[in-house]
C-alpha cells in the first residue's frame, strides 16, 4: 500500500475524486495539454473516469498515481505517477503534470527524487521510462537533470 510522502514542499498523495476539479484546470490548461496524450480539452466527466481509471489500477497494481499538493495551501500543483507496473513491479513508465504556475521552481525534481526514492524502497523498482514529446524542452532537461537518457525516439530509460 502506498503512503502519504511529506517533501521539503509539497505532499504526495493517492490521487482521490476530490482532486477531479483541479485537475480539470490543470489538464486544459493550453501549456499543459500542448505536451499531454490527452485528447483535450476534457469534460469533468472524463477526469472522474481518468481518476477512477487510476484508482482501479492502483488496487490491479498496474499503477501509482500521486496528486502533488502544495504543503501550506493545500492546492493540487499537478500529478505524478507511475504506469504500467511490470508483473515483478521492477519497472514503469513515469508521467508527471505541473501547473505552470510552478514550472522552473525544482519543483518536479523534488517531487520525482522523493516518489522514486520511497517506491525503489517498497516495490523493489529498478527501472524506468519516460515516454516525451520532442518538443517538451522542459521535460527533457529535467530527466536529464534526474539521471535518465534517451534511448530512442522519444522513450527516456534510467536504471535505479
Amino acid at each position: 500500500m502506498f503512503k502519504t510522502i511529506e517533501l521539503e514542499r509539497v505532499t504526495l498523495r493517492l490521487i482521490t475524486h476530490k482532486h477531479a476539479p483541479q485537475l480539470f484546470t490543470i489538464l486544459n490548461h493550453p501549456q499543459v495539454s500542448e505536451f499531454n496524450d490527452y485528447n483535450t480539452p476534457l469534460c469533468k466527466s472524463q477526469i472522474k473516469q481518468l481518476i477512477q481509471d487510476d484508482i482501479t489500477a492502483y488496487y490491479e497494481g498496474e499503477v501509482i498515481r500521486v496528486a502533488i499538493e502544495h504543503n501550506i495551501t493545500g492546492e493540487l500543483m499537478g500529478t505524478c505517477g507511475l504506469y504500467n507496473l511490470s508483473a515483478c513491479k521492477s519497472s514503469a513508465f513515469i508521467g508527471f503534470e505541473l501547473h505552470p504556475n510552478f514550472w522552473d521552481k525544482g519543483v518536479m525534481f523534488e517531487v520525482i527524487t522523493g516518489f522514486i526514492k520511497t517506491l525503489k524502497q517498497h516495490i523493489g523498482l529498478k527501472h524506468l521510462s519516460a515516454e516525451v514529446s520532442a518538443h517538451n524542452a522542459r521535460s527533457h532537461n529535467l530527466l536529464l537533470k534526474l539521471g535518465f537518457s534517451l534511448r530512442e525516439h522519444s522513450i527516456w530509460h534510467k536504471q535505479l
